[in-house]
């Protein structure tokens, strides 16, 4: 077994000996850190007034404040809970913060400080695929066979027999199993990220088999679902509703598992999140991919056809296991919301009447922003896209309604924020199975009604519950593997377990507190006496608790890839689209990329300017710099020839380019090959 926490024992011993007050000091920060204009706050149960901001590298105080009571007997903790805030440190850096004898974890200030978050909860998704060899030169030490080779055999409960080829797409979660509708949620929102924030999610340089194709990562990995979600759909549309076998394997490899693995029978629910997923991989692939772009909406609107045959749900109250199955059921006996969204998505891509009408005529049954996204509820994937609707027949009244009703929303979350001893936008009665998920999808609302608002006090919000997954909990843990200076070491996942690796796999997200205590560990350590946050444990056995899931780990990858790429473009300058318009120069692409000899930079100038060019290696040091004063508005260039700037020849590797006004920043990627 891999060695486990102190902490977590020393937390064992206390409830042994009935200890339930939890009042032992600890310094609560987001473990990776803050971005330099973002609110910051330190919480602590220690009583003493004030705290000091240490610079870890010099050992000098840079920053002090006072440490004021801010929420007594927490509801959601029982934590009596003090509050500091550094707001003001802007200055980039590495710190820790003291409070008398007591100490944080390590943390960073700087513009890029969510890069290593994001790069690893999108990488955490190749780590996932299924029936594909893991190589060296892309998983590194996680390498392992590929696995799944005879995906799958038609369960008895189609009404039909034999083999249907089905490979590829991810193991959803901790087990192997492949469930349509979650990968159709996860992957739809791979690609919302790329389609409203294009200029944040560019990124080619992942480290995954397709970097360097000219693609953006996210939506390579987005596709590796999709084009499984199109093999599993039926000759009538309807896209059947899991892949997996009848019980779980054990905690074994992937490539070890010779289990016989079955294709069940065809839900509604699925087909709706499968149709709407492939409907917006349609419109995103059209630049990169024409025959690929259509072939995903003729999927779509086949399974849309499929939808319109069968009104009623199917099957009949929803999916459910037949008897002899206990994988995954991924039950839901509403299929209305999954039908808008196919609806939205559909329309967006086609702008076909048809589709407008039925989510016009149909949009309200589900309520308006009323709960954040998830696999079981696409409602808000439907509203949110039909908000942002580039189609000029898009209902005018139905978008303002929509506007002001995810506004609404937003002041709720804003709202439950406010009075969490945590800043989380999370109640008591909502720690449930999956609890961290759902609050960044939660900050996924705040982000896209900060965008429509200009309420800065949302992007605060939404920043927070980054915060508490990365450390800001009662917890005081990470809850992002490979993140952190306290991260979960036991996650409830197969290969994590079995590769022999102390470390898990990073940037997998652990389900998170579950107050409903659905497990076996859960329920011999916590009892309904337990404050609701408290009721997770680092533990192979809780699954309740300690899980990963695809879908947990997709908002994740919205909102620090959002959060890390601040200077790109996309960043809130219009509150109506979002989108910065630039106003002193445009960086693009260099060309050729991948090279091996040299590479021209080319970027335009919008005004008078003096910019300065920098490029960086992987590691994040500056290799070459290059600086023009007063250059003419126009097109200008600049030819790389993969030198440092002393001249020396640089390696092989991925590289990022910088070009940098005294008010702007633009960066982009290229790889260098020798």
């Amino acid at each position: 077994m891999k060695k486990s926490y102190t902490r977590l024992l020393l937390l064992t011993l206390f409830f042994l000996l009935g200890v339930t007050s939890w009042m032992f000091g600890q310094v609560f920060v987001n473990q990776m850190g803050y971005l330099p204009d973002a609110p910051k706050f330190v919480f602590s149960t220690s009583t003493a007034s004030e705290f000091a901001v240490i610079d870890v590298n010099s050992g000098q105080t840079v920053f002090s404040g006072t440490l004021p009571l801010f929420r007594s007997n927490d509801p959601a903790t029982g934590m009596t809970l003090y509050r500091g805030d550094f707001s003001n440190l802007q200055l980039s850096g590495e710190y820790r913060i003291t409070i008398g004898a007591l100490q944080s974890a390590p943390f960073v200030i700087a513009d890029t400080v969510y890069r290593d978050v994001y790069y690893k909860s999108l990488k955490s998704f190749y780590y996932q695929r299924c029936g594909i060899d893991l190589v060296g030169d892309f998983a590194g030490e996680y390498a392992r066979a590929k696995c799944h080779q005879a995906d799958g055999f038609l369960h008895t409960s189609t009404g039909q027999s034999g083999f249907r080829l089905a490979r590829y797409s991810w193991h959803d979660a901790g087990d192997f199993g492949k469930y349509s509708g979650p990968a159709a949620v996860t992957a739809g929102q791979l690609l919302l990220a790329n389609e409203y924030f294009p200029e944040k999610f560019a990124q080619d340089d992942l480290e995954i088999p397709e970097s360097g194709n000219g693609v953006p990562d996210i939506l390579d990995e987005a596709r590796f679902a999709l084009g499984w979600l199109m093999n599993m759909q039926d000759a009538s549309g309807g896209i059947y509703h899991k892949l997996t076998p009848e019980n779980f394997a054990g905690f074994i490899m992937p490539g070890t598992d010779n289990s016989q693995r079955f294709i069940y029978q065809i839900s509604s629910t699925a087909t709706g999140a499968a149709a709407a997923a492939l409907a917006r991989g349609a419109r995103l692939f059209s630049e990169y991919d024409s025959t690929f772009a259509n072939q995903c909406l003729f999927a779509a609107q086949n399974a849309w056809a499929f939808l319109q045959a069968n009104p009623a749900i199917v099957p009949p109250g929803g999916f459910q296991n037949p008897q002899g199955t206990v994988t995954g059921q991924y039950g839901d006996g509403n299929d209305r919301d999954e039908r808008l969204w196919a609806a939205a998505e559909l329309f967006e891509t086609t702008g076909e009447s048809a589709y407008n009408s039925y989510f016009v005529n149909n949009y309200s049954q589900s309520g308006l922003f009323s709960s954040e996204a998830g696999w079981q509820n696409v409602n808000a994937l439907a509203l949110i896209t039909y908000l942002y609707s580039d189609q000029p027949s898009a209902n005018s009244g139905i978008v303002t309604l929509l506007g002001n009703s995810l506004n609404s929303y937003c002041n709720t979350l804003l709202g439950y924020r406010n009075t969490n001893g945590f800043h989380v936008s999370i109640n008591p009665g909502e720690y449930v199975w999956g609890s961290n998920g759902n609050v960044l999808n939660r900050g996924l609302m705040l982000l896209f009604g900060w965008h429509k608002t200009g309420n800065s006090e949302f992007r605060a919000a939404a920043l927070d519950q980054l915060n508490y997954n990365l450390g800001v909990n009662a917890h005081n843990i990470s809850f992002l593997t490979g993140i952190g200076e306290m991260h979960p070491m036991h996650i409830h996942h197969r290969q994590s377990e079995a590769d022999n690796i102390a470390e898990p796999i990073p940037g997998l997200l652990a389900g998170g507190p579950n107050e409903y205590l659905n497990d076996d560990v859960l329920q011999g350590h916590f009892d309904e006496n337990t404050p609701p946050a408290l009721c997770y444990i680092d533990d192979l056995g809780s699954y309740a608790s300690n899980e990963v899931a695809i879908y947990w780990n997709s908002p994740l990858v919205v909102l620090s890839g959002y959060f890390y790429n601040t200077s790109a473009n996309g960043i809130l300058d219009d509150p109506d689209t979002g989108m910065r318009s630039p106003t002193r120069f445009n960086l693009q692409q260099n060309y050729p990329n991948p090279f091996n000899n040299d590479t021209t930079i080319p970027f335009e100038l919008l005004r008078d300017s003096d910019v300065e060019l920098n490029i960086y290696n992987a590691l994040g040091q500056i290799v070459r710099q290059e600086k023009f004063a007063g250059l003419q508005p126009g097109t200008h260039q600049f030819i790389w020839r993969g030198t440092g700037d002393n001249g020396e020849l640089l390696s092989s590797g991925t590289y990022h380019f910088e070009l940098k006004s005294h008010s702007e920043r633009q960066i982009r990627s290229m790889v260098l090959l020798k």
